[in-house]
């Protein structure tokens, strides 16, 4: 491959680690000859983890950093390193020595076989329980109502096309789901066994209280998967399951006072109903004509970003 690889590393607090895990992908690239670049972003780190990411950097004119204003999470750090890729091919990867550098190889040969998307799933996971669990429940409900079929969606051990992977809007905790996001891009998507290796330096950034942040984006994205831009499509649906039913009480109750049958008043409860249902169907109705219309907006194009750069360094800046 001669193309320009360009990787991203999020660190947050992985002081001890932005050495070793430059010298691993130097290692593993040089020894293949893969012209590369190296993007790590400090996501608000407090120890000295900016401090070795410049020394890597004025050393090594194929390393980049990147310190962001604050703590953003994982995944504004992913969207502000991609931003920044100059090459042709993305691989993201922690900072935290657990992807191994060794399988870089194998996502580029994934690529080179016409894939836009080479995700990677942990084989032999040795997590704790309350890690795996949630993990496996997330995957099984993204994998069935995405309808694609990875089989990990958490590990953020991934190579894309850089173009596509730019277009991305990403957010909140949803790095973990960036292959339903492509999916909606592109159809040419797989994936690789990779084996995860123990934490040397530092500590996990992840607590059993993120586990409900991500099903909540996982109910988001799945939303996008399937409505994103046809939002109009899933309101319209339920309006109609919700208007008919209302229509056909307030009908019949019409036609029964009209007919000298009943009084309104005899059947308030039943009256109620119908009201209330034929109401959520117009907001329904009228909350998906909204959408549309931000829908629109969205693929208007926005310059906007969601995190703060407050300062980059490279070689080439002191040359």
């Amino acid at each position: 491959m001669s193309e320009l690889l360009s990787i991203v590393a999020p660190l947050c607090n992985e002081e001890g680690n932005v050495t070793l895990l430059v010298q691993g992908i130097r290692e593993v690239l040089d020894g293949k000859n893969i012209p590369f670049e190296v993007i790590l972003v400090d996501d608000g780190s407090s120890d000295g983890t900016f401090a070795r990411i410049k020394s890597e950097a004025l050393h090594d004119n194929r390393v980049t950093g990147l310190r962001l204003s604050r703590n953003q999470g994982q995944t504004t750090a992913i969207k502000a390193g991609m931003e920044h890729a100059g090459g042709a091919v993305c691989i993201t990867m922690d900072g935290d020595l657990q992807h191994d550098p060794r399988h870089i190889p194998d996502f580029l040969s994934k690529i080179n076989e016409g894939f836009d998307l080479v995700c990677s799933y942990r084989h032999g996971r040795k997590d704790a329980l309350t890690r795996r669990l949630p993990s496996r429940a997330a995957n099984w409900v993204a994998r069935i109502f995405s309808g694609l079929q990875i089989r990990d969606f958490g590990s953020t051990y991934r190579a894309y096309r850089t173009a596509i992977a730019k277009d991305i809007p990403i957010y909140g905790e949803m790095h973990r789901f960036i292959p339903v996001f492509m999916k909606m891009r592109t159809e040419r998507i797989t994936e690789i066994p990779i084996t995860v290796e123990p934490r040397r330096y530092g500590h996990s950034n992840y607590g059993l209280g993120r586990t409900f942040r991500v099903f909540a984006d996982l109910v988001a994205i799945l939303f996008f998967a399937r409505f994103f831009s046809r939002p109009i499509h899933i309101f319209g649906y339920i309006s109609l399951i919700l208007g008919f039913p209302g229509l056909a009480i307030l009908g019949w109750l019409s036609a029964a006072k009209l007919a000298g049958h009943i009084r309104i008043m005899d059947y308030g409860p039943m009256f109620m109903l119908g009201v209330l249902l034929c109401l959520v169907a117009v907001q329904m109705l009228t909350t998906g004509i909204v959408c549309e219309y931000l829908v629109r907006i969205y693929y208007g194009g926005t310059e906007k970003k969601s995190y703060i750069v407050v300062e980059k360094i490279s070689r080439e800046d002191h040359e």
